[in-house]
This record gives C-alpha cells, sequence and structure tokens, in this order.
C-alpha cells in the first residue's frame, strides 16, 4: 500500500485545511467524537502531521471553537457602525447572524456537547451573546426611549432565540432568506410596538414669545 503524502504546504494554510476537514466529518458524522487519526485521513495528511498542529483532540476542538466563535463575531457587530440608525442595524446583524447559523450552526452545537470543551463553548456562547446584547440595549433605549428593563427583556429574548429555532426550521423546508425577512421585520416592528407602550414621550419645545415692539 502507497504511504500517505500530503503536499506541502504553509503553516496557515495547513492548519486552516486540518480545520476545515474537521469541520466536514462532524457535520457528516453528527457529533464531534472522532478522533485525531480520522481527521488526519479526512485531511488527506499522515498522523505525525496532524500531531505536529494538534498534540491532543482537545487542542484542535478548542481550535475549532475558536474559529466559530471568530467567525460568528465577524459576522455580527464587528462591522456594523455605531451610529447607524437601528432598523438598518437590526437587519444587518440579522442577516449575517442567522446566515451563520444556517449554514454552520451545528458545528457549535455539536462541538458544545463534547465535555473537553462544553466550558469553553459556554463562555464562548455568553460573551458572544453579552456583547450583542449590551450594544443594543443601549441603542434601542437611545432611540426608543424605553425604559432599561424593557430594553433588557427584548434583546436577551431575540439574541438567545435563533439558536434553537434554525433547525426546525430547516427541517420544515424554510430557508434563510426567507427567515431573515421575517425575523427582521418581526424585531422592527416589535420595538415599534414597544416604543409606543413604553417609549418616553417626546417633549416638544414651545417656540420662544417674541415680544412685542
Amino acid at each position: 500500500m502507497a504511504k500517505l503524502r500530503a503536499r506541502r504546504m504553509a503553516p496557515d494554510d495547513r492548519r486552516a485545511q486540518i480545520l476545515d476537514a474537521a469541520v466536514a466529518l462532524i457535520l457528516k458524522n453528527g457529533n464531534a467524537g472522532c478522533p485525531l487519526e480520522q481527521v488526519a485521513a479526512a485531511a488527506g495528511i499522515s498522523k505525525p502531521l496532524i500531531y505536529k498542529y494538534f498534540a491532543r483532540r482537545e487542542d484542535l476542538l478548542k481550535a475549532l471553537l475558536e474559529r466559530e466563535f471568530a467567525d460568528l463575531r465577524g459576522r455580527g457587530l464587528d462591522d456594523v457602525p455605531r451610529e447607524i440608525a437601528p432598523e438598518r442595524a437590526i437587519r444587518g446583524t440579522v442577516e449575517r447572524a442567522l446566515t451563520y447559523y444556517f449554514e454552520r450552526g451545528p458545528i457549535i452545537r455539536l462541538l458544545s456537547a463534547e465535555p473537553e470543551v462544553a466550558e469553553l463553548a459556554r463562555q464562548g456562547n455568553r460573551a458572544s451573546r453579552r456583547s450583542t446584547s449590551d450594544y443594543f440595549v443601549a441603542k434601542f433605549m437611545d432611540a426608543y426611549k424605553v425604559p432599561l428593563d424593557v430594553a433588557q427583556i427584548a434583546v436577551t429574548l431575540v439574541v438567545n432565540a435563533p439558536v434553537g429555532a434554525i433547525p426546525p426550521l430547516k427541517r420544515r423546508g424554510i430557508g434563510a432568506a426567507r427567515t431573515i425577512a421575517v425575523w427582521s421585520d418581526f424585531i422592527v416592528g416589535g420595538w415599534k410596538m414597544l416604543a409606543e407602550r413604553y417609549g418616553a414621550p417626546v417633549k416638544v419645545k414651545k417656540p420662544a414669545k417674541t415680544r412685542r415692539p
């Protein structure tokens, strides 16, 4: 049997190739329980070579999680201008986040089920959602003049809902574009209703009285 020989690649490219092969394998198997040897075979490289990049399976899982969270952050608030109008911020962030969840969402869920990295996954999820939540709570309090608790309730529910919703939507044959449009409209309309019900009334300045000569 011919000995497996991988073509030469730059270290960063090789590392990315291994991670990509691991992602494809995890999605195919429906779990993240694959050993390093199996990942090496999927990547078309030798066992000694994969151990040069990842000494333990746990190291590979951590690297996968870190890359996924970095990707998710990049689709979230990193590219959203701080002075953008609330509706545009909602629609842009929803599009980026839901596109990620439809394309790669199962990866974080499957990795989170592995005991070696479960706590890291929880920390990453909390950090990612906290950053988004803090941004939108402040933005909507300013834009819609709602109290802090109203903003926190609405934002917390909205930020945490998509993770569990995407799998059943996909099973029903509902795609990303339709979901993004409906969810964006739902959020925008909801904030307008909250502003009407809980928002502080806008004070209209009376024109200054002019003295008659």
